[in-house]
């Protein structure tokens, strides 16, 4: 397909940097098909759409990464050896957030309560439920919760369809672009309010954002990586094992970085 042509695991792993675009083109195509062909509701459309383009070049990604995995006979510090894999993921999601962020600041009000409807109404859903919890323990518990239940899911997902962790963080690009281009347009009045809109729009979510999407990254990433090493080896196998423990370490990680990102979401982020 065309989209599938415009890159390659090797070539992603030596310039991760490039996946930012990559990123934006496949969200901006998905949001146009989306619009094309289900103008009363695209909202769901286009992230399937997005994710139809970048399962290709991640099924490979983790293949390969899970055949480099057996190779390396000395282990560095513990995300070390995927970080080629988590730049893909990481600069790829950006060039979604950026995307989606960019279409809402843009797009016409009309359209765009068309075109991210149902992010919205996630938003909306998670704002009373903020709003309706009084003390920050009770609202850190819930927050932790959640983003374990969305852990799980990318690594569920991931495990089950090998790269199927990019639906769960395509959506949560489009949820995030959403919520910013909003903060944005409402500190908007004049040209020279981008200078201070858009900081403070991006910051108030990517504080917490960052570390919490890594933590999905390595939950996809340990999903997929046991995929590929189920489908290449015996389970009960010295690799397999191998590939099972390095996973487990991911997990462990990602679990460590969700508590930290809803620490900082309750505590920093709401307070802003």
């Amino acid at each position: 397909m065309v989209l599938e042509s415009l890159t390659n695991p090797l070539e992603a792993g030596r310039k991760p940097h490039f996946m930012i675009v990559l990123g934006f083109i496949y969200a901006t195509v998905g949001l146009i098909l989306g619009v094309w062909i289900f103008p009363d509701d695209p909202s769901l459309t286009l992230v399937f759409l997005t994710t139809m383009a970048g399962i290709p070049l991640l099924v490979n990604s983790l293949k390969k990464e899970e055949a480099e995995e057996l190779k390396i006979k000395k282990k560095t510090w513990l995300v070390g050896e995927h970080k080629d894999i988590l730049g893909i993921f990481f600069f790829l999601f950006a060039g979604m957030l950026l995307a989606y962020t960019t279409w809402y600041i843009i797009l016409p009000e009309e359209l765009t309560s068309r075109v991210f409807n149902q992010q919205m109404q996630t938003i909306k859903a998670i704002n009373i439920n903020v709003s309706g919890r009084i003390t920050s323990p009770d609202l850190l518990r819930v927050i932790i919760l959640n983003n374990f239940k969305v852990l799980f899911f990318c690594l569920l997902f991931s495990l089950i369809y090998g790269a199927g962790a990019i639906f769960i963080l395509t959506w949560n690009a489009s949820v995030l672009g959403t919520a910013i281009g909003n903060a944005i347009k409402i500190n908007l009045s004049d040209i020279w309010s981008y200078f201070s809109a858009v900081p403070l729009g991006f910051g108030r979510y990517m504080l917490h954002g960052i570390p919490e999407i890594i933590a999905y990254f390595l939950a996809g990433i340990a999903g997929g990586i046991i995929s590929a090493g189920i489908i290449r080896h015996r389970t009960k196998s010295k690799k397999f094992k191998e590939v099972l423990l390095d996973s487990l370490d991911l997990i462990l990680l990602a679990s460590v970085l969700i508590i930290i990102a809803s620490i900082i979401e309750v505590y920093v982020s709401l307070q802003m």
